[in-house]
């Protein structure tokens, strides 16, 4: 059973020397990132193809791919610091920051889909009813 009782404690998320991680939370972290950073390049693939087709939603696209190849990379760098027990950069403060860093980030996404495009859209919609009435080339 796992003991949560360290996570309350102050000395365990800054101690500047902390013990590695378990093999398993490791394991895990290691995919986890990795995978990440495969999500970002088949996103990014994709989205090169369907650029023509609705450029919002590939621009919104972009920004996840950018936001997973970057989480993905600072995640593998935590990780190699707490495999290597480096003195002050493998503290647990910084997952803690890392997790802050990814829902801030994750929040401006969500709110890009959410309020953004819908927007813009309504705008070139908006656009093309007020051309149609103004006389010129067709």
């Amino acid at each position: 059973m796992i003991d949560f009782q360290p996570l309350l404690k102050l000395s365990y998320w800054f101690d500047r020397r902390p013990p590695a991680l378990e093999q398993n939370f490791q394991n895990f972290f290691f995919y986890f990132f990795g995978a990440m950073l495969v999500l970002a390049l088949i996103i990014n693939v994709l989205v090169r193809k369907k650029k023509k087709e609705d450029p919002w939603v590939a621009q919104g696209f972009q920004k996840i791919s950018s936001w997973c190849l970057t989480m993905g990379i600072a995640g593998l760098a935590l990780v190699f610091f707490s495999f290597e027990r480096l003195p002050v950069l493998s503290m647990r403060f910084f997952f803690i920051l890392w997790v802050i860093g990814a829902i801030v980030w994750a929040v401006f996404i969500v709110k890009f889909f959410v309020k953004k495009i819908p927007a813009e859209k309504r705008k070139i919609k908006e656009h093309q009813n007020m051309k149609k009435y103004i006389p010129g080339n067709k």
